[in-house]
């Protein structure tokens, strides 16, 4: 993805005519952060590059939809698309603000028709695909949005499936109490948000790899505040010893173990003795039963199969010799791409939440 030419052009934006009122106020309305505490960065970045603005008293319309030709000017200029052909749309007039940008933008169109319907208000499936294609992003080989647990992603068209397969796995698109909500009308905050994660890719996302941000003391006082084994918190130390090892944040992966283990005192399939710390399975499991899981011999080799195991993940070599679970990970084609703790939905585990519960967990840490 051109990431330098991107930066500069979406700077660049004429927020008048994209996504925001004709008139900009000097002072937005109060209280947007609090209604959208999820989009606050990325709307504070669209104010400050002049993507959005708000309207003579003020209000941002964050809930407000998008048209499909604010998008088509969005993208051209954010993009830097071009294009020599003739508008093939009939009801586009070449006198009209937005020709220039649908002419730019209709090559990039992942669903063409005789008609481009300007002032028709944008899905959030065609958004995210148009962002793939638009960014010079390629769309995924299959369709596997399935195995995220979105209840809704038979509905997506055909026509923007593999597109959002990428916008997805690249967390550019997320989902919400286990739907994609693909036939949502876009909102001016979504946009900001979808937008934002392209052109900064690390926006909302937690880097699996670093130094620890929490100490080991802080852990296992969590540990104990959530009732953990004992077993669980005298670990501790050692996951800290391979964090150093290994490059990954301990925080990040005792949070994960405390998930997996309910924090050390398991109660599900995989049993005390067996060591494993993060419902590692076996090469071939036929299920989810006790014998489908890795067995490690100590405490301290289940912790560095823990680590190796996400070390699959991420793109880190293996310390000793791995498990056989680590060379299917290593099999599968997005092995050592995952690089953010969100990412872990939908790969590690099914739930496309798995990732967030982590960091959620990782946030109470830092508490102690």
């Amino acid at each position: 993805m051109r990431k330098h030419s991107i930066m500069k052009k979406i700077i660049s934006l004429i927020s008048a005519s994209v996504i925001c009122a004709a008139v900009s106020a000097p002072v937005m309305a109060a209280g947007w952060q609090k209604q959208y505490p999820w989009a606050k960065e990325s709307v504070e970045y669209c104010l400050e590059n002049n993507i959005i603005s708000g309207d003579e008293t003020g209000d941002l319309m964050l809930g407000g939809n998008l048209t499909r030709e604010q998008m088509a000017k969005i993208f051209t200029d954010t993009f830097n698309l071009q294009s020599n052909s003739a508008v093939r749309f009939n009801d586009v007039e070449k006198n009209k603000w937005s020709y220039k940008y649908v002419q730019a933008f209709q090559d990039y169109m992942p669903k063409k028709g005789s008609l481009f319907n300007g002032g028709e208000y944008v899905t959030r499936e065609e958004f995210a695909a148009s962002l793939v294609k638009a960014s010079g992003q390629k769309a995924a080989d299959s369709y596997t949005i399935t195995n995220y647990s979105f209840k809704d992603a038979q509905s997506v068209d055909d026509a923007y499936k593999n597109l959002l397969e990428t916008a997805v796995t690249n967390l550019y698109m997320l989902g919400d109490s286990g739907n994609i909500r693909p036939k949502d009308l876009l909102t001016r905050a979504e946009a900001c948000t979808f937008l934002y994660r392209v052109v900064n890719p690390a926006a909302d996302k937690t880097s699996i790899t670093g130094n620890a941000q929490v100490t080991v003391e802080q852990a296992q006082a969590w540990a104990k505040a959530k009732g953990a084994h004992q077993r669980f918190i005298d670990i501790a130390p050692i996951y800290w010893y391979y964090g150093e090892v290994f490059g990954i944040r301990p925080e990040v992966m005792y949070a994960q173990a405390g998930k997996e283990t309910a924090y050390g005192n398991y109660g599900g399939a995989v049993l005390p003795e067996m060591n494993n710390w993060a419902g590692i399975k076996i090469k071939k499991p036929t299920g989810d039963k006790t014998e489908d899981h890795e067995t490690f011999a100590t405490p301290e080799d289940g912790v560095r199969a823990h680590y190796n195991h996400m070390a699959a993940y991420v793109g880190l070599a293996p310390v000793g010799e791995p498990h056989d679970r680590y060379y299917v990970v290593k099999s599968i084609a997005w092995a050592g791409t995952v690089k953010y703790v969100e990412q872990l939905g939908g790969r590690w585990c099914p739930d496309i939440n798995y990732g967030y519960d982590i960091m959620t967990m990782v946030e109470n840490m830092l508490k102690y």
